[in-house]
């Protein structure tokens, strides 16, 4: 076992191989899956909200945001139910002693439910929320007005990154980095976590960032209290924050930091969980 202690390409593309001829009638359905559930979600969805539309067809672009918040929760789904063999003592056995060392067991589960899915789900959204567009129909609503679909634009996600609220303006560079590493940071996590717990690790998981977020959220009220108690009131906070510069104060400026490298930390974190349960 000491020959896998290191990283070797060509075992590295077997392992790949392997996992991908042996799941990938379940990696082909849930493509499919994916495809025709957000199709019937989203047309569902849109069809229902024909009188905002209506009103302001422009607003489309807010559903469709909504549309894709709402997708990439099912996206998570996928990347936090990785290394599904660990779930189960004698796959989990079975799944170690496989040859190949810890680092290339990683990086396949890593390439196949990040690498391989975030992009493949991404044109699958793209490819669903148009052909749900395409499917609106004209309809006279209960209001006696009139639903044109050829006014709806179709989505673009450069549509994702437009503050609508100010003069439809890209948002600014620095906002959109964080958004796009947060939740990928966020999905690292959550990758993160099926390496950690043995059984229910996604549902684990979340209920774990729910609590790290409250805990934050608690520290940052008692910090508050103690260095501005009168201005505080209950489970308010006053922290004071400073300019870093332009549309960007130090508590952005934090958060931007936080998304653009957590996710190193969790992929660390995830390894070294993969590494201690074959040791």
């Amino acid at each position: 076992m000491q020959l896998n202690n290191y990283f070797n390409l060509k075992r590295f593309a077997r392992l790949l191989k392997q996992d991908l001829l042996i799941n990938k009638t379940k990696y082909l359905l849930t493509t499919i899956g994916f495809l025709i559930v957000s199709y019937l979600v989203f047309y569902w969805y849109l069809g229902t909200k024909k009188h905002l539309i209506v009103s302001y067809y422009e607003q489309i672009k807010d559903l469709y945001s909504a549309c894709f918040v709402f997708y990439l929760m099912a996206v998570a789904v996928v990347v936090g139910t990785a290394f599904p063999d660990l779930s189960d003592k004698i796959k989990t056995s079975n799944y170690l002693l496989n040859p190949g060392s810890t680092l290339e067991k990683f990086l396949v589960q890593f390439l196949i439910r990040v690498g391989f899915f975030v992009p493949i789900a991404l044109m699958i959204f793209w490819l669903a929320i148009r052909l749900v567009k395409a499917s609106l129909t004209p309809e006279l609503l209960y209001d006696n007005t009139f639903f044109d679909p050829n006014l709806v634009p179709y989505f673009e996600f450069r549509d994702l990154f437009i503050d609508y609220s100010n003069n439809n303006k890209i948002l600014p560079i620095w906002l959109i980095l964080g958004l796009i590493f947060g939740v990928f940071s966020y999905g690292v996590y959550l990758f993160a976590g099926a390496t950690y717990f043995k059984r229910y690790a996604l549902v684990k998981t979340v209920i774990l960032s729910g609590a790290i977020l409250f805990g934050s959220i608690s520290f940052s009220v008692v910090l508050s209290h103690i260095f501005y108690p009168k201005e505080t009131i209950g489970f308010d906070t006053q922290l004071k924050y400073f300019t870093v510069r332009e549309h960007l104060d130090s508590g952005n400026f934090f958060a931007l930091i936080l998304a653009l490298s957590s996710w190193v930390f969790f992929m660390a974190i995830a390894y070294f969980n993969l590494k201690e349960k074959e040791i």
